[in-house]
């Protein structure tokens, strides 16, 4: 068993509610002044700036020695109104899942304006791209149908800050439901477990993650949130083992 240092939910500059200077390169270098060992990328309905992080954490590694794990990820909207994480075991994968979520949710055209840039950057923090629809929306897709979604494709799904009070499972269910079985579950960083516990004695035996959900750079966690998992500490682990471990977490 290993204890990792983890910031698993923050969002870059595509997600529209992120500020623009949550570049994949700011990012990943304040993770690493953080000392944090893994962070996950999960922007609203997209992975389109994971890899620019995975390729500012290679070169970080190759110039200070060490870099913080890069997983790609993404936060989505089900059916019922509430907010699920998925955790991916590589890119492509991920990009993958885009791909299919992008056929399941309503095609609005984003207003800067409103809901702010959603900027493709690349591993020089450069724009490639500014997608021209808007990412945070729902889908039509059932939160069973999510969680074999992201099941079948060896991701982890996590219900994301289950004890907020708007887009979060509890909020819109009451609790987490038989029906979903997945045995992990986030909290945002205010939550007083304890507290939470009293009010939902029914989750007490569930396992938890803490994460930031990080909007812009002072909110990169500092120094994160520790997890416990029966791993190693091995600089060249890949985001699949850790996921791996996740998914177990998750099954348990």
């Amino acid at each position: 068993m290993a204890i990792f240092v983890c910031d698993l939910h923050m969002h870059s500059a595509v997600s529209p509610c992120a500020e623009n200077d949550m570049t994949p390169g700011n990012m990943v270098s304040m993770a690493l002044l953080n000392g944090l060992d893994v962070i996950a990328i999960t922007d609203h309905c997209s992975a389109k700036n994971c890899e620019a992080a995975i390729r500012c954490s290679e070169f970080l590694k190759k110039e200070h020695g060490k870099t913080p794990l890069v997983i790609p990820g993404m936060e989505v909207e089900v059916a019922e109104g509430f907010h699920v994480l998925g955790l991916f075991p590589d890119l492509q994968t991920a990009l993958g899942f885009e791909e299919y979520w992008t056929s399941h949710r309503p095609k609005i055209k984003n207003r800067v304006e409103i809901f702010g840039n959603q900027y493709v950057m690349n591993d020089d923090d450069e724009i490639v791209e500014e997608l021209p629809y808007l990412l945070s929306t729902g889908s039509d897709v059932s939160m069973i149908e999510l969680y074999e979604k992201l099941d079948s494709m060896g991701a982890a799904a996590i219900p994301a800050h289950i004890d907020k009070d708007s887009y979060s499972m509890v909020a819109s269910l009451g609790t987490v439901p038989e029906e979903w079985k997945g045995r992990l579950l986030e909290v945002s960083r205010r939550c007083n477990l304890p507290e939470f516990w009293d009010k939902h004695p029914e989750l007490a035996s569930y396992h938890y993650i803490v994460d930031s959900d990080a909007h812009q750079l002072p909110d990169i966690a500092d120094p994160g949130y520790s997890l416990k998992l029966p791993l190693e500490k091995n600089p060249d682990m890949d985001a699949r083992t850790f996921v791996n471990a996740l998914r177990d977490l998750m099954r348990k």
